[in-house]
């Protein structure tokens, strides 16, 4: 049995465009890995997460999720996405959001977790009976988190999700989805422009270089886990912050990204 995502060779050009979003991808994510995307805007991280995902094709090279194709993953159900915006049914309460995989996915033959126990897991125990409009944009973000975990997938693509909030809510947030994440052991590919976000939530960080987007370098978080505030603010983490950013400016310099396109 396969125990990795494998890409290999994956250049995709989008119809009309002069050049590739993505050129010659090369990239290895074990299973159970937590891996953070990062490089400058338009590098193409979003485009390889839906690439991953299966939601779009791409010109030549391959792409192999636990030894099947990503179109086989999503028909199987084994795929989450969680998107910038939380996208809730605005017409259930919180529970049954949570429950709708569960409840739309019988076919598929996963198991489901209890929405009553995930929404404990991200604080929410006391809001099951709320509905979306009654609740704050960081509270309908853990919404969707906890409703992505809920069907137990293999694999769960994170693109920006904490990005629209406000620093103190995109902390606690993150704290929320190491808690499941350490729970289920899910694979999570997580696209961000914080340095820091990617340093405190990842086992491993991919720098991406400017468009055409490429895999420039590939840095372990090498911070014991479970992991805690003072962790991520000590030394090894400042130190691995100062690495990444190196990555970063390199990245930059190999491709065209301008300076107020570079991540925090």
């Amino acid at each position: 049995m396969n125990e990795s995502i494998t890409v290999r060779g994956l250049t995709k050009t989008y119809e009309g465009a002069p050049a590739p979003v993505l050129d010659d991808i090369d990239l290895t994510i074990p299973r159970g890995h937590f891996v953070s995307l990062i490089g400058p805007s338009g590098c193409g991280k979003s485009t390889l997460l839906r690439v991953i995902a299966g939601l779009e094709g791409f010109d030549s090279g391959r792409a192999a999720l636990f030894g099947s194709t990503p179109r086989q993953m999503c028909a199987a159900k084994a795929v989450g996405l969680v998107p910038q915006t939380p996208a809730l049914l605005p017409w259930l309460n919180v529970r049954r959001n949570v429950s709708l995989p569960s409840r739309v996915n019988r076919r598929a033959g996963r198991g489901s977790e209890n929405p009553e126990s995930l929404l404990e897991l991200v604080g929410l125990a006391d809001a099951a009976r709320k509905y979306p409009h009654e609740l704050s944009g960081g509270m309908q973000q853990r919404v969707a988190i906890a409703r992505a975990f809920g069907m137990r997938p293999d694999l769960l693509l994170m693109d920006e999700p904490f990005s629209a909030l406000d620093e103190f809510t995109r902390e606690a947030l993150q704290w929320h989805l190491l808690s499941l994440w350490e729970r289920m052991s899910t694979t999570v590919v997580f696209v961000t422009h914080s340095v820091r976000e990617a340093i405190t939530l990842s086992d491993e960080i991919v720098v991406m270089s400017a468009r055409p987007g490429r895999v420039y370098e590939v840095l372990p978080v090498d911070l014991p886990r479970p992991r805690d505030g003072d962790e991520v603010a000590g030394p090894r983490a400042r130190a691995l912050e100062e690495r990444v950013r190196a990555s970063l400016q390199d990245a930059w310099q190999a491709g065209s990204a301008p300076d107020d396109l570079i991540p925090q």
